[in-house]
């Protein structure tokens, strides 16, 4: 599933979160232009990539169908990063997502720790 190329101004980004109301930008680290990244979901969730089949069988062929697709590792587009109280930080990483049939799609916003993130095979140097 690629990531969306659609990208708003660094302005709508930092209206859509008030991070106008963030002013110490030494926690705050907004990237510009948004970066590639590959997020393991497996860190996120134990159960993500398993394929559909291991559904339970009571789960409907309707939701089997519709639901979201959650691979083990997925791309997104990493936004920014936060400082946490106790120093470690967060990426805000924006990751599109889609129904197994792909009919349906949107894409969520999470908080990512940085063991759960990489770059993309075809990166070549990191900034």
């Amino acid at each position: 599933m690629p990531v969306p190329t659609t990208v708003g101004t660094l302005l709508d980004f930092v209206r859509m979160f008030e991070w106008d109301l963030w002013p110490d930008r030494r926690t705050l680290r907004l990237c510009e232009p948004p970066r590639a990244v590959v997020v393991d979901m497996s860190v996120l969730d134990p159960t993500a990539g398993r394929p559909v089949g291991f559904a339970p069988s009571q789960v409907s062929l309707r939701v089997r169908a519709f639901g979201v697709r959650v691979e083990r590792e997925m791309p997104a587009r990493l936004v920014a990063w936060l400082q946490l109280c106790d120093g470690q930080w967060r990426a805000l990483c924006e990751l599109p997502i889609q129904s197994v049939n792909g009919v349906s799609r949107a894409t969520v916003t999470l908080w990512v720790p940085p063991e759960a993130m990489r770059l993309p095979a075809d990166s070549r140097t990191m900034p």
